[in-house]
């Protein structure tokens, strides 16, 4: 069974709403340049990742990672689309990740972009006098309890891939993960790792060429069922939104610009 097709998207099946099984690829993200020193830079200085981590094990690991996925069949294709290292600090505590996602991802994001764009803003939008501290909590499908479990244990390295999961709705980017092989090191996206991607790679929602997709943190859930966290750009800005996703009363969006994202993962080595 294929599981991601060629381009690095997730294969689709009856289950799934999306907006298209052929993607249409008008929403689009360039790959960044991989400079582990850059990215590890950013972590320390933005991010919260000790100065003392040494370049040659944070390369060491992502490319360790990496072999290791693109010799799992199942999820080797995944590299055939755009892919972000990654390096996060080790978690204190995950008793609140909505407060971590207001007091430490999002303003880490907001220094690194602002420090590669400062012309641009980044801020926060949340609909519906909506609030993150004590309201986040997991998907049970989303394998993100694991990565959690290991973020408490030192510092996690891994690989984003934002565009996985581009044109499924949320529940499908959720549901999807219950017919995916399990696998120890993947999980669906959430704020911690796309909050670390986007500190190392404050770029990858900024294009002079493309429409850029929404970048949504799936694995997150709002106790606001109706609610959704994700990313997105205008023009040279970028903003976080804590937003609606219901088009009526009982049906969802469903998006070409939405995109989930999956994260492979492990300890730094």
């Amino acid at each position: 069974m294929i599981y991601f097709n060629t381009n690095g998207r997730r294969a689709c099946n009856g289950e799934f709403r999306v907006f298209s099984d052929i993607p249409k690829n008008y929403y689009q993200l360039k790959q960044p340049e991989i400079d582990y020193s850059k990215i590890l830079e950013n972590s320390i200085k933005f991010g919260g990742v000790s100065s003392a981590i040494n370049l040659d094990r944070f390369q060491f690991t992502c490319e360790k990672l990496k072999k290791e996925i693109k010799s799992n069949p199942d999820f080797k294709n995944l590299f055939n689309a755009v892919h972000i290292p990654f390096i996060c600090k080790k978690v204190d505590s995950a008793n609140d990740l909505g407060r971590d996602l207001e007091e430490i991802e999002l303003p880490g994001i907001q220094r690194s972009f602002k420090s590669l764009f400062p012309k641009s803003h980044f801020k926060a939008v949340l609909q519906s006098n909506s609030q993150l501290p004590g309201s986040i909590t997991l998907d049970p499908r989303s394998r993100y309890k694991s990565f959690l479990e290991k973020s408490l244990i030192g510092n996690i390295v891994g690989w984003y891939f934002p565009q996985a999961l581009q044109e499924f709705d949320i529940e499908s980017q959720r549901k999807q993960m219950k017919y995916l092989p399990e696998h120890e090191n993947i999980c669906l996206s959430g704020g911690i790792d796309i909050a670390a991607a986007i500190i190392g790679s404050p770029e990858l929602l900024i294009s002079d060429n493309f429409y850029t997709p929404i970048l949504c943190m799936s694995a997150y859930v709002h106790s606001d069922s109706r609610l959704v966290l994700l990313l997105k750009s205008y023009g040279p800005h970028m903003e976080f939104w804590c937003m609606t996703q219901m088009l009526s009363k009982n049906i969802t969006q469903v998006s070409e610009q939405w995109a989930g994202g999956i994260t492979a993962y492990s300890l730094l080595s």
